[in-house]
């Protein structure tokens, strides 16, 4: 991803983040990036494209978290953030569901060939990456737990992901 798109991508998050789905328009990219109109538009020509970019740029994001530091502190972190919300909104907005298609299943399978190899098996990898979605989704739609209530479910997490149990 160029630079110029990558600030668009991350642009489009704080958008999506502040207005929702529906208020994500190129023009408000544009604005929110600080770049000239039309920009967005020439790098993502669509709303489709725009959207790709978003999802993919929250990918990247979050693979590159997992790369530097444990998953028990990389989920405490994406706990409540608006990375996390703009992604759940992408996945369950019936639309905009519609127009990732194939990028969506994409970026998921990703997600569960990593869940995979640290599990060592293809459904159990598929269950980590649901109880860490269940995980952040509850903190997302209920608010914040109590930092102890985190600190046990992360530590539930965490020894699922080093022992498989």
């Amino acid at each position: 991803m160029t630079d110029r798109k990558q600030r668009l991508a991350d642009a489009a998050i704080e958008v999506l983040g502040q207005e929702g789905v529906r208020g994500l328009t190129h023009r408000a990219v544009d604005t929110w990036a600080g770049l000239p109109q039309g920009t967005c538009s020439y790098h993502c020509p669509t709303r489709n494209a725009l959207l790709t970019a978003v999802l993919e740029r929250i990918s990247e994001l979050d693979l590159a978290d997992l790369h530097e530091r444990d998953v028990a502190d990389v989920l405490d972190q994406w706990a409540g953030s608006t990375r996390t919300r703009v992604r759940f909104m992408l996945m369950l907005d019936p639309q905009a569901r519609r127009e990732l298609g194939d990028a969506a299943a994409r970026l998921a399978d990703g997600f569960v060939d990593r869940a995979e190899r640290i599990t060592g098996d293809r459904e159990r990898g598929r269950l980590l990456i649901g109880l860490i979605d269940g995980l952040l989704l509850d903190e997302a739609t209920r608010g914040t737990v109590a930092e102890t209530v985190r600190r046990e479910r992360l530590d539930t997490v965490r020894r699922i992901v080093t022992t498989g149990q």
